[in-house]
């Protein structure tokens, strides 16, 4: 044997003394360290579930994408979609349930930063007159002008009572008023707002919630639904409140979102409403995986107890080695808290990856003790015979295994690099623990006879030896349906789209393709920025020529055209309220000027009455009919008791108040000239307009893009107009091509240093040939059953093909190492070897297994390449690698 190996006896021979001197000492640090680790993790280690740290922030592409989320904000958004059946009715259904919504969601702004699903006036800024066409600016002019007077009229006196009356006087003409104008609908449903809350406050009193709530709403007139273009949606964009330092990031914002959308669903059952976005389908993706990847946790905890329990005759030796394993788990915790200090969306997985292949040095170790203790050895012997005979190959095998998860480190991929890291390092921490821990208890036990009645007893597989007695009959049959199964292997492929990764029937899920079937609305958008309004123009305007671009955005949209011409037009009609004292004066409310006015008001609508009669219009007849009934209430209530007419103060003070700042609101707009990006309000400026003032244009595509090949070409084109293009689909491209390029490079490092390791360790090319033999093969038939069964490989699951490597070359050590040491007349297959190493493929096939049940169909395919590959590399190492042993027997004469 080479230096190499025996170097490594010199370790095992090391660490045997040392657990044959001090196995109690052991065990106590071990524990120990590991509650210590495990303490400090729990106080300190940090989760950061920031996507954007995955990748690193010396990448061109991300640098430019982390210098416009700083510029412009964080822009990723949930998205409400509602139907509206693309009817009016339907719209303004939609419409209501919107408003509805968006008053329940502004109620927490510590959950929800912003919620943008309509647009006011108000909305608009001072200069929203600009936005008018020339003939509907002129047409606002002249109703300004003959609301001048009225202002003068009514700051003279301010109150319900005046009010009254002057809503008399226009209802029967006398202020200039008409019965049948177009304001007739949204000025009668005024007054019956009015009325209405007159009649309530005097018949119950003041009401608390709306002593701050407007009596009109003028703030709302000319707003604006976000319907889409072919009006078939309505889209609210909400922007969550988010958390990086915990796994769900969004979780108390989604929760709160989502329990509002279902409590205005209760009140509008004839909407179909959902909640999408990519903040949304991430929340939904992990909650996903954690449920899924917990339910696999307790079937294989399960699962592989009951197998070990069957296998070891007992339950002693189990917990010994999960007892090992969790301590290993430990002292990783403390290695990720001192060196990291944080654990990432990939690195916190690590633990599944050490039970898969940590507890598998633990098997080998047990069960040569097992086979020792069965032949009558001592529990001082049997720990030797374990360790000097198995330690080496434990140690190759976990050397190959840190070489799979070592080959990522300094890659650009941080996330993946931080879980090379911590995995590789974690299968160490096992090893150490499984050579050293394991042992001490293992001989601890042994020497007080704890539970004599598990006493362990030797399995082995004698029927294999039939199998693999033909070998070139092996080998051939085999051959045979590897060739039959190649058109599998030509089609094994990888899948890009993460969209078909989520479990299938979620609301995000469905709504998504919502969006991308019914809709020029897109999640994702891709971002350009420009320094100047002209650049903009020209940007824009290149942008409209290709093919592949759908919906555009940026600060034009609200930048009007024609603005002199405008400007025109409102020059001097501010002077219409020249001299009016707009500031609100709450005076004292008289019940008989009150009941008065309502006289007026009741004679004015029964004048109205009959001229609608005469019309024939029925429905507007049955509004004033009602009016007048409420009307009536009220007379009735003043007249019957004037002093509860000091009910209706709150109600006075609330419309002098809105009407005074209606009247400030219109002298301002009046006096707009032009409108430029400084004169938008904030919440306009701030989505477009970047801290350092330059302009972002918002890019959606025409297609779906969660379609590889459709993204890439998008990518592509935008990056003919601007190579420095940024925004979630640039992001979500080149990170897909990079973690695919990573993936391949650790797999083909891993190969090599793998193969590097099995020379250093026999100076024999044909011991690393023979050590690679399971694993080439069942590489090979795992993706021939991908291609047949059409299973691909996808960003949820390469990962796994690194770690086949570390197993399938494991139980090819394994093998060759016993093979080796075989007496003469002694076959494989009456040692316990080959039952340690088809456990070991069991329990990481078991441990993936849970996984098929997953609803993430991402996890599911990651749980069928681990079955499968696990499975296939089995057969290679059990079948094919036995048979060969026995080819070479012949051909030597054994």
């Amino acid at each position: 044997m080479n230096i190499f190996y025996n170097f490594l006896e010199i370790i095992i021979r090391s660490i045997l003394r040392l657990v044959r001197k001090a196995p109690v000492a052991i065990v106590i640090c071990a524990v120990l360290l590991a509650v210590v680790c495990a303490g400090s993790s729990a106080l300190w280690l940090k989760l950061d579930s920031d996507q954007d740290n995955l990748i690193s922030h010396e990448l061109p592409f991300q640098k430019r994408n982390l210098a416009q989320i700083k510029n412009f904000g964080d822009q990723e958004y949930m998205f409400v979609v509602i139907k509206t059946g693309e009817t009016e009715a339907g719209k303004a259904k939609a419409a209501a349930f919107a408003t509805t919504l968006a008053a329940k969601l502004e109620k927490r702004p510590d959950l929800v930063k912003a919620v943008h699903y309509a647009m006011s006036a108000r909305d608009m800024g001072p200069g929203v007159l600009m936005f008018a066409s020339p003939d509907e600016l002129r047409q606002f002019v002249s109703l300004a002008r003959d609301f001048g007077p009225l202002g003068k009229e009514w700051f003279e006196s301010p109150g319900l009572s005046r009010f009254l009356n002057m809503t008399a006087g226009l209802l029967s003409g006398e202020k200039g008023g008409s019965a049948d104008s177009e304001m007739f609908g949204p000025f009668i449903g005024a007054v019956d707002n009015l009325v209405g809350e007159m009649q309530t406050s005097l018949t119950s009193g003041p009401d608390s919630e709306s002593l701050n709530a407007p009596v009109f709403d003028l703030d709302k007139a000319g707003i604006h639904y976000f319907f889409t273009r072919n009006g078939k949606l309505l889209i609210m964009r909400i922007l969550p409140k988010k958390n990086f330092q915990v796994m769900d990031v969004i979780g108390p914002s989604l929760n709160f979102v989502r329990s509002s959308l279902e409590t205005v669903r209760a009140q509008y059952p004839e909407v179909d409403a959902g909640l999408t976005g990519r903040p949304v389908l991430s929340a939904d993706e992990m909650h996903t995986t954690d449920q899924d990847m917990t339910i696999a946790a307790v079937i294989s905890v399960i699962v592989v107890g009951v197998l070990f329990m069957f296998i070891l005759h007992g339950w002693l030796r189990p917990m010994l080695v999960m007892g090992s394993l969790f301590c290993a788990m430990a002292w990783t915790f403390g290695f990720t808290l001192v060196t990291l200090g944080s654990l990432n969306l990939l690195s916190i997985v690590f633990a599944l990856v050490l039970v898969g292949i940590g507890v598998d040095f633990g098997i080998h170790i047990v069960m040569r003790y097992v086979e020792a203790a069965d032949s009558g050895f001592s529990p001082d012997e049997a720990i030797e015979e374990a360790l000097i005979h198995t330690g080496p190959g434990v140690m190759l095998g976990g050397l190959t295994s840190v070489c799979a998860f070592y080959a990522v480190l300094g890659q650009d991929f941080v996330g993946l690099a931080e879980l090379g890291l911590v995995g590789g390092t974690g299968i160490i921490f096992c090893l150490i623990s499984m050579l050293t821990v394991l042992p001490s208890a293992m001989l601890i036990a042994g020497r007080r006879n704890w539970f004599p009645s598990s006493r362990p007893r030797m399995a082995t597989m004698p029927f294999m030896e039939k199998v693999v007695s033909r070998p070139v009959a092996v080998l051939l049959v085999m051959g045979v349906l590897t060739a039959l199964a190649y058109p599998g292997f030509q089609k094994a492929g990888f899948n890009y789209n993460l969209l078909e990764l989520q479990a299938k029937g979620l609301e995000s899920v469905e709504y998504e393709h919502v969006l991308i079937n019914d809709s020029d609305e897109s999640t994702w958008f891709a971002v350009m920025t420009r320094p100047d309004l002209d650049s903009v123009k020209s940007l824009i305007a290149e942008l409209k020529q290709v093919p592949s671009v759908g919906r555009i955005d940026s600060i034009l949209d609200y930048l009007p055209e024609g603005q002199q011409e405008k400007a025109e037009i409102l020059r001097g009609e501010a002077a219409v309220l020249k001299g009016i004292n707009l500031r609100p004066r709450n005076n004292s409310l008289v019940p008989s000027e009150v009941a008065a006015s309502l006289k007026n008001l009741i004679a004015a609508l029964e004048q109205l009455e009959e001229k609608l009669f005469s019309a024939g219009a029925k429905k507007e007849l049955n509004q004033v009919g009602d009016i007048i009934d409420r009307a009536d209430a009220c007379l009735e209530i003043l007249e019957k008791n004037p002093a509860d007419a000091v009910n209706l103060t709150p109600l006075q003070n609330r419309l002098v108040s809105e009407i005074s700042d209606s009247f400030a609101w219109l002298k301002e707009i009046l006096e707009v000239r032009s409108v430029t990006p400084d004169d938008l309000p904030e919440h306009l400026r701030s989505l477009y307009v970047g801290k350092d003032g330059s302009f972002m244009v918002k890019i959606s595509p025409v297609e779906n893009v969660w379609d590889f090949d459709k993204l890439t070409g998008f990518v592509a084109d935008l990056r003919k107009i601007d190579p420095e293009v940024t925004g979630v689909p640039v992001v979500v491209h080149e990170s897909s091509l990079l973690m695919r390029e990573t993936f391949l490079q650790a797999a083909g490092l891993t190969i090599i240093l793998v193969s590097l390791i099995l020379f250093l360790s026999s100076f024999s090319i044909s011991y690393v040939l023979l050590s690679l033999i399971p694993l080439f093969a069942g590489i090979f038939w795992l993706l021939e059953v991908m291609g047949i069964t059409g299973l691909s490989f996808n960003l949820a699951n390469f990962f796994a093909i690194p770690v086949l490597i570390a197993i399938g070359v494991d139980g090819g050590v394994h093998f060759l190492a016993r093979w080796k040491e075989l007496s003469e007349g002694e076959r494989l297959y009456h040692t316990s070897t080959p039952v340690a190493v088809g456990l070991s493929f069991c329990t990481t096939m078991i441990g993936f297994g849970g996984l098929l049940l997953a609803h993430h169909r991402g996890l599911a395919s990651l749980g069928g390449i681990m079955v499968t590959g696990s499975a296939t590399c089995l057969v290679g190492c059990m079948v094919v690698l036995p048979a060969v042993f026995r080819l070479i027997e012949k051909i030597k004469g054994k």
